[in-house]
């Protein structure tokens, strides 16, 4: 029931040959990640001549603040 691909009309093998081009270059991408290390970001920190974080509280995360020793006045700001 199905015709081979050079039956088909021009229009339908170009369109044929676009998406078999584009599914066999999708299928050489490896989409992975790779692990890191300490030092792979240290090295990255290194090359970018930057300073790690060495404090890993993110400051501007409220979950990470400690909302006793803020302000009263921030505090009522955000009641």
């Amino acid at each position: 029931m199905s015709k081979p691909i050079s039956q088909l009309p021009v229009e339908l093998q170009a369109l044929f040959a676009e998406l078999k081009a584009e599914k066999e270059m999708l299928d050489g991408i490896d989409c992975s990640q790779l692990a890191t290390t300490e030092d792979d970001i240290l090295d990255e920190a290194g090359l970018l001549n930057t300073d790690v974080d060495s404090d890993p509280v993110d400051e501007n995360d409220e979950e990470q603040v400690d909302m006793e020793v803020i302000s009263p006045l921030m505090l009522a700001a955000f009641n």
